[in-house]
Order: structure tokens, then C-alpha cells, then sequence
């Protein structure tokens, strides 16, 4: 089960583990959360975007988007979105590419159930502004 959450973002101008495994205190996770690949956001178009994306599974092999701790976005427009991408640049018209997931609306630790699960063609987390139709910046998962 997903659950939204909204990244306010002001329209103004619009820690990575030793190992790959995190004990995760979010009741929708079961078990450790099992990073397979991960990626730090780079800004983009101005925007600030910043700290640690990681695709990975819980102890039930459910797949999952985890923003790390660090995570954070500067500036609040109340619309950012979290996308999976075959690109490094979202293409809202090029169906089939990307993973829509959930808004987010604060900084720090966000978890996002991938159902069905991607697989290794999505290559980066996107963070998207749809009010203002402009990406703000992109985590490539290595």
C-alpha cells in the first residue's frame, strides 16, 4: 500500500550504510530493507535535490523506492512527485518509460512500494514538479 505524501517546495524559484541493509522502523516494510542499487539526487534547473535514493526489497521480497534520511528538496510548490525512469530525463510522453510513485512533502526517510516491481531498465529516481513542469532533480541507481 502506497501512501502519499507532498514535497512543499516554494515556487520562488519553483548516508549511505557500510553495508546494503537497513532495519527500517515503517510498519509496511517487513523485516530489513535490502538495498540492490542506490544513487545520490543532483539538482537540476536551479532547484536543490539532495541525498540518497536506494531500490531494494524488504524480508517479504516486496520491492521498494527508499529515500534515505538525507534526503532532501529546497523550495515548495506542494506538487513534487517521485518517478522511476529508463532516463535520466523524465518524458511524461513516452509511455511505458517511467514509474509514476507518490508525492512527498517533507525531507528525510520516505519509502515507496513498487507494484509490480521494475527491473534493472529503470535506471534513476526522478523528482518532478507538475505545477511547474520542470524536473528538479534525478538520483541515477547504480
Amino acid at each position: 500500500m502506497a501512501f502519499a505524501l507532498i514535497l512543499f517546495l516554494a515556487f520562488g524559484a519553483c548516508q549511505k550504510e557500510d553495508d546494503n541493509t537497513t532495519p527500517i522502523s515503517n510498519d509496511q516494510i517487513t523485516g530489513v530493507f535490502t538495498s540492490g542499487r542506490s544513487g545520490l539526487f543532483q539538482k537540476q534547473n536551479g532547484y536543490n535535490a539532495e541525498g540518497t535514493a536506494q531500490l531494494g526489497t524488504d524480508g517479504a521480497s516486496v520491492q521498494w523506492l527508499r529515500l534515505a534520511p538525507d534526503f532532501n528538496a529546497s523550495l515548495s510548490t506542494g506538487a513534487v512527485t517521485v518517478y522511476l525512469s529508463q532516463n535520466q530525463s523524465l518524458d511524461l510522453g513516452a509511455v511505458g518509460t517511467f514509474r509514476r510513485l507518490e508525492l512527498v512533502k517533507t525531507p528525510g526517510e520516505h519509502f515507496y512500494k513498487i507494484d509490480p516491481a521494475v527491473g534493472e531498465d529503470y535506471k534513476f529516481a526522478i523528482l518532478w514538479c507538475a505545477s511547474a513542469s520542470v524536473q528538479f532533480g534525478n538520483a541515477e541507481l547504480k
